[in-house]
């Protein structure tokens, strides 16, 4: 008796099973469906939101735009560096005016408390003489020193009689501007009967050999 073949046998488990990454890929495209991504803990929708996360009041983190959103990142090293010298400054800064105002202060609790020197300078009776001097090197100063005595004979305060003596030096003749220092001497009211003297000194070479001429002759 002759048997009938049943033919191809046909495999019992499912088809999705042959290709598993296949079935991953749709299980994930199903399961991701409908949610929003998410973003890094570290960035946020709006800047806002950013600002309301920086730890320490912002003294350690910084908001930049990243890929359309507001994250947060610690200083760099250069970002540091500048914020110190900043700090540094400004300390210093404050440091300096509190010791400009002490000493302000200070200056004017000394004065309300010993008087104004002007003050006692104009209440003096019998004041002494009092003598100026100015060394000069001429060929420097022979532009300025009219200007100079001028201002000095006519502006400054004297609690008693005043006396300007210009002493100078210079390598070689002057005359036009001798001969104007020399007409200052007499022919020139100054006011408060006060007096005026151009001296030559003719060895020297400093304004400190001036300064010794003149000593011997106030």
């Amino acid at each position: 008796q002759a048997v009938s073949s049943p033919g191809p046998l046909e495999p019992s488990f499912p088809a999705a099973s042959l290709c598993p990454s296949a079935d991953r890929r749709k299980r994930g495209a199903s399961s991701g469906m409908g949610l929003q991504p998410q973003l890094p803990s570290n960035c946020f929708a709006s800047t806002e939101e950013a600002l309301q996360h920086r730890q320490l009041g912002g003294w350690v983190t910084i908001v930049v735009a990243q890929g359309g959103k507001a994250c947060l990142r610690p200083y760099n090293a250069f970002e540091w560096i500048f914020a110190m010298l900043l700090t540094t400054l400004a300390v210093m800064a404050t440091v300096t005016s509190v010791c400009v105002a002490f000493i302000s202060l200070r200056r004017m609790l000394r004065r309300c408390r010993k008087g104004s020197r002007i003050k006692d300078a104009r209440r003096l009776k019998d004041a002494p003489p009092i003598s100026a001097v100015i060394p000069c090197y001429l060929p420097n100063e022979q532009y300025i020193i009219e200007e100079t005595v001028d201002w000095i004979m006519r502006e400054v305060e004297s609690p008693g009689p005043l006396e300007v003596l210009v002493v100078y030096n210079t390598p070689r003749d002057l005359p036009e501007i001798e001969a104007r220092l020399k007409e200052m001497e007499v022919g020139v009211s100054w006011p408060e009967g006060r007096k005026f003297r151009a001296m030559r000194v003719q060895s020297s070479t400093s304004k400190a050999a001036n300064l010794n001429a003149a000593l011997r002759t106030v």
